[in-house]
């Protein structure tokens, strides 16, 4: 009876054993399927970015200024981590001491971050395939289920500092953050696509399982106005400069003022946009990085008097014939404005008035303009206002308001102080004189090409557009010849050269500083040495600005600056015929 009982009990168990196995499993393989499915796909399926390649900076020529590699990511598991050292009894130490040396970083900047109260972290970044297969040495040798390689990109400078200002900088995502690399931050990323992938326990792709699959769409390249040769040229020439002067900066602007293409554009001191902070302080990085021919303004001197000149010539106010007389100052409401020439330059015709750099004679053309006429030429030049240009921070300068303007604000206006200006802005007046009273759009693109591969598949034009008359053809030309004459055609000026009719304008201007009492006020040691010129005049292909910031010895931008101009008129000749 026993043994009939211990049967029964025996089998009931059984049944209810099977029954409940088949519940089990119909729950599993009918009615959770899916969820389960889900779950065990999230255990061993990651999804992996694929960012997007950015694309490439170019020269007009096709030269890479700033191109993309691929890299790698490492990702820590730090939820995994920590079973892993519970179940293993290691330490985090010993494991941040063998990433580091894989990586070649320091062990307690890894410790810190395999210690970090998250969930996951990023362990480094911008890894190169000789660093990131070391790592998969280690993951396999130590069987490491924690750490994750994803893809990453790294933004490579080839020049070094070369074109630093223009070409700016990114940040560890690889977005623009200075420079066109900012401006232009949308046309360069592309859109990175995204890879779901089947993982073993070791966090590695698993070779036959399928993939799901969104590639990522490439940023454009840009192709700029800029010319490898002449920026290569212009840089040697600056620092040179900066060298034999002990200035403080050095901007240095060339153009082609047909198209506001910008060929060449240097700012000492500079930067590795590879490595723009480099154990700097903010402020140090702040300075440093300025683009100070777009971000900086300052009293421009004598160069701005193609102002007035250009002004009161299209307005029929001046001509060529007329005779002013400077006898070294002159007195305007009261308040005594010297000459260059403190004996004065006496008698003088309107090209004289020029070539002299007299500024009793600039202020009596000023005079006639008259203070609404002169501002109203003031504002066609776009001074007080942006160019336009394709770079991020663009300074507008500060120029009288005709309402609050003096007469005596009009006097020193027009020979180049009180008002404030950028370098582009001076650039932007002379390009306008030079393409035949046209102001065409200065700009550093020329187009943005999306490739695929090597093949082009769209192209936009983001340079050349149409220009706006601001004087006419005739004032042009008689502008070109008043500066070749002060220039090109005086033998003794530092910017002559005897085969190639250029034409300029000097610039010497005291600096405002801080005076010993506190106030601000001109300083009797700190001076702008500039020139502003180009050539041919007859037919103009190409501008030149440059400006020194508080050279020693000497100051005037005739000894300084001018020299400069004419190298660089002699190295672009030798590649475009000035001639």
């Amino acid at each position: 009876m026993k043994y009939n009982k211990r049967y029964r009990l025996m089998i009931s168990l059984v049944v209810l054993l099977f029954v409940l196995l088949m519940g089990r499993l119909y729950y599993v393989t009918v009615i959770a399927k899916e969820d389960i499915y889900a779950k065990a796909q999230n255990q061993i399926s990651k999804e992996i970015i694929l960012p997007a390649r950015r694309g490439d900076i170019l020269d007009r020529n096709g030269a890479v200024l700033a191109s993309t590699t691929e890299a790698y990511r490492l990702d820590a598991d730090l939820v995994t981590f920590r079973k892993l050292l519970s179940s293993k009894g290691k330490t985090a130490e010993s494991y941040a001491e063998l990433i580091a040396k894989a990586l070649g970083s320091d062990p307690a900047a890894v410790l810190a971050k395999l210690t970090a109260d998250h969930n996951s972290i990023i362990i480094q970044r911008k890894i190169e395939k000789e660093t990131i297969d070391r790592v998969r040495t280690l993951i396999d040798e130590e069987d490491i289920n924690f750490l994750l390689i994803g893809y990453d990109n790294i933004r490579y400078y080839p020049n070094g500092s070369y074109l630093s200002h223009v070409l700016g900088s990114v940040n560890v995502d690889g977005s623009g953050v200075m420079g066109l690399e900012y401006y232009y931050n949308e046309t360069l990323k592309g859109i990175s696509g995204l890879k779901i992938a089947e993982m073993d326990k070791k966090n590695r792709e698993l070779p036959y399982a399928p993939v799901v699959e969104t590639k990522a769409v490439n940023g454009n390249d840009l192709v700029l106005s800029i010319d490898e040769r002449i920026q290569y040229f212009i840089e040697n020439l600056a620092e040179k400069a900066m060298a034999d002067f002990e200035a403080k900066s050095i901007s240095i602007l060339v153009s082609d003022p047909k198209t506001g293409g910008i060929l060449g554009m240097v700012n000492l001191p500079d930067f590795d946009p590879n490595n723009p902070w480099q154990d700097r302080t903010q402020e140090e990085f702040d300075q440093l990085t300025r683009n100070r021919a777009v971000n900086d303004a300052y009293e421009p001197g004598s160069t701005f008097k193609i102002v007035t000149f250009s002004a009161a010539l299209e307005e029929g106010l001046v001509d060529e014939d007329d005779h002013f007389f400077c006898p070294g100052y002159i007195y305007v409401d009261g308040v005594r404005i010297n000459c260059i020439k403190r004996d004065g330059h006496k008698d003088q015709t309107l090209g004289e008035v020029l070539k002299n750099s007299c500024n009793v004679g600039t202020i009596l053309i000023a005079q006639k303009l008259g203070k609404e006429t002169f501002n109203a030429y003031v504002k066609l030049y776009m001074f007080g206002q942006k160019t336009g240009i394709d770079l991020p921070g663009e300074s507008t300068g500060i120029v009288f308001k005709t309402e609050n303007m003096k007469n005596v604000d009009l006097a020193t206006s027009s020979i180049g102080q009180a008002n404030t200006v950028t370098p582009l802005q001076m650039l932007n007046a002379l390009n306008t004189i030079a393409s035949g009273g046209v102001m065409n759009h200065l700009h550093l693109v020329d187009e943005s090409v999306l490739r695929d591969k090597d093949e082009v598949v769209a192209q936009e034009n983001l340079g050349m557009k149409d220009g706006t008359r601001i004087i006419s053809e005739s004032t042009s030309a008689r502008m070109l010849e008043l500066m070749y004459q002060a220039i090109g055609a005086n033998e003794r000026h530092q910017a002559y050269i005897a085969d190639i009719p250029v034409f300029g304008k000097t610039g010497t201007a005291q600096k405002i500083v801080q005076l010993e009492d506190g106030t601000m006020g001109y300083s009797d040691e700190e001076f702008i040495s500039s020139f502003l010129g180009g050539a041919p005049y007859t037919d103009p292909k190409v501008t030149v600005l440059v400006v020194v910031d508080s050279p020693k010895g000497v100051v005037f931008g005739s000894v300084v600056a001018a020299p400069i101009f004419k190298e660089i008129i002699l190295e672009v000749d030798q590649y475009l015929n000035l001639e």
